[in-house]
């Protein structure tokens, strides 16, 4: 059976969402897009990508 990642699920939401014109886009859209990259980045953030990347930049 064919499980998907919700993280990668959602990082396609984002990038289809992103590619549209920015004229073309609603104040709704906008919003829209916005809760997905922040459900994106609570996804992501427990993961090892997000702990590399939060690791690295704490030692700057």
């Amino acid at each position: 059976m064919m499980t998907i990642n919700v993280g990668v699920l959602l990082a396609i939401i984002v990038v289809m969402r992103l590619r549209r014109r920015t004229q073309a886009r609603s104040r709704v859209e906008e919003r829209n897009t916005a809760f997905f990259v922040l459900a994106l980045g609570i996804v992501i953030a427990p993961a090892p990508l997000g702990r590399a990347s939060s690791t690295r930049s704490s030692s700057w």
